[in-house]
């Protein structure tokens, strides 16, 4: 038929082709014979049919192809740029094209023809897609230009790194991030043109080192403090970097990714191999010196700021933590909050006439009394005031009388079970200082501070021996059995008051009455 144009499919490539065509332009012929997949033959118009236009009519052709070509310009430490032609309506129609490339851009993919700074776009009927990488020259300014034609549309897209910052001017984007990244995108309409300023950022001044965490874990001993430091770090370049540690230490072992160094200290100084990257640094070293009351986390200068700072002290099972003090999130011992309660206690329950307790029997009994819970020191505590108010209020219904008289009993019993117990905790077990914060307890005390100078913070400890509290408790002890003594005659006295028991005056009458009658 007679036609505008149509295809002839090469499905085995020939090795050379040539073509002789009168009034005819054909696309995919190239250099030395060689062909793509197929040939285009375009119909060219005579000038005497352009002139009369009473050429013969032609028959209509088949859709012709339509296609999208997306442009993706990624500008790292390489410039380069990713061409993809993309079918978007399916016929069977072949597609072949001259695509333009921008000004200092160069193919590197290969089998892809240029010809005059043109990509010669070959796509057979069954192909969707094609695509092409190339590299782009560094400038200072990047011109886009969609094609003034109605055969393709064009999609740009801009993946930039942090290293280059970017201004744009002319249309507008239509889309700026995709998937959560930035990437914008602009869908130009034929003649629209978008212009690219890049510039680089100039460098700020800044540490090639960071401290991302610390953790500093003490073990006093009696003879020697053992202390390990656990750090991670990040560098941007390799290089030597210096710990001080404290006076008078011996470095035990260092470890750098899990992998013991053999590095020695100079004094306190022990420098580090860094290397690129994220590194995981711990340092063992102990401090021959006496156990003391008074204990300090060692004081150590890592050079440079740092966050995350971690310290622990491990106490062993035979001290008597007294006070702490550190960084703000850290333990407490609060038993200190609880004594003044007790003084303040101690004295209102003096007031209370019912008791022959003075203020500072009650002091020393709330004192041994702390270390049960709360709630069993307040039955020991009800139980006095119970027995002081049952010898000076009369009870005269017998029934009311007899009820008393058995809580008395079970009241009596149960305080001195709790006694017992208050006894046998300060003797045999340990101190309850109510040590609390930040997961911490009477032996494992933990410190968190979340910045921190060169020098890391420094956590204190105040601690005795156990054996100081098993002393005292001692004495509390015996304190107790003496005065439990006098408080048992006051509190038999208060029981018996008015009699132990009294019988049922209706039980009395009807035993009268009977002796009468015999």
């Amino acid at each position: 038929p007679v036609l505008n144009k149509f295809s002839l499919p090469l499905p085995l490539k020939p090795h050379h082709t040539a073509v002789d065509g009168l009034g005819w332009h054909i696309e995919g012929v190239y250099e030395q014979g060689k062909t793509g997949n197929q040939l285009t033959f375009n119909r060219l118009k005579t000038l005497q049919q352009r002139g009369q236009g009473q050429q013969k009519k032609l028959e209509a052709s088949v859709l012709p192809p339509f296609i999208r070509v997306e442009r993706t310009l990624s500008l790292g430490l390489d410039w380069r740029m990713t061409t993809r032609v993309v079918r978007v309506v399916n016929n069977d129609a072949p597609v072949t094209f001259k695509f333009p490339l921008l000004q200092g851009e160069s193919v590197t993919t290969s089998k892809v023809r240029v010809k005059e700074k043109q990509v010669q776009v070959n796509m057979s009927s069954q192909q969707h897609s094609f695509q092409w990488q190339s590299i782009l020259e560094k400038t200072a300014q990047i011109d886009l230009m969609a094609a003034d034609t109605d055969l393709w549309v064009e999609v740009w897209r801009l993946d930039v790194s942090p290293v280059w910052h970017v201004e744009s001017s002319g249309i507008a984007a239509v889309h700026h991030q995709s998937r959560g990244r930035w990437l914008p995108e602009w869908r130009p309409w034929p003649g629209e043109k978008l212009r690219l300023i890049i510039t680089r950022p100039g460098a700020v001044k800044g540490s090639t080192l960071t401290i991302d965490k610390t953790e500093l874990q003490v073990k006093p001993g009696k003879r020697s403090l053992e202390s390990e430091l656990n750090f991670t770090v990040r560098s941007s370049k390799a290089q030597q970097y210096t710990v001080q540690l404290p006076k008078q230490v011996q470095l035990q072992s260092v470890l750098i990714n899990g992998l013991t160094q053999a590095i020695r200290q100079k004094g306190g100084a022990v420098s580090l191999p860094i290397k690129p990257g994220q590194q995981n640094i711990r340092l063992v070293w102990q401090k021959l010196q006496e156990q003391s009351s008074l204990l300090n986390s060692p004081s150590v200068d890592m050079g440079i700021a740092s966050v995350n700072n971690h310290i622990k002290i491990v106490l062993g099972q035979d001290r008597w933590v007294l006070f702490t003090a550190g960084p703000k999130f850290g333990p407490a011992v609060l038993f200190w909050g609880v004594l003044i309660v007790i003084v303040i206690l101690s004295f209102g329950l003096d007031k209370v006439s019912l008791t022959p307790l003075k203020y500072w029997h009650w002091f020393l009994l709330l004192i041994g009394l702390s270390q049960i819970p709360v709630a069993f020191s307040l039955v020991v505590v009800v139980w006095l005031m119970v027995l002081g108010l049952r010898a000076k209020k009369q009870i005269s219904r017998p029934v009311y009388f007899n009820a008393t008289q058995v809580g008395l009993v079970l009241l009596t019993a149960a305080s001195l079970v709790l006694l017992f117990v208050a006894v046998q905790q300060g003797l045999l077990g340990s101190p309850d200082m109510q040590v609390a914060g930040n997961q911490s307890n009477a032996f494992n005390l933990n410190w968190y501070q979340d910045r921190s100078d060169a020098l890391l913070p420094v956590a204190t400890v105040i601690s005795v021996p156990l054996i100081s509290y098993r002393v005292l408790m001692l004495l509390w002890s015996l304190w107790l059995a003496v005065s439990l003594l006098n408080w048992l005659k006051w509190a038999w006295v208060c029981f018996s008051a008015e009699g132990l028991w009294k019988k049922s005056p209706a039980k009395d009458k009807a035993i009268i009455a009977g002796n009468g009658n015999k």
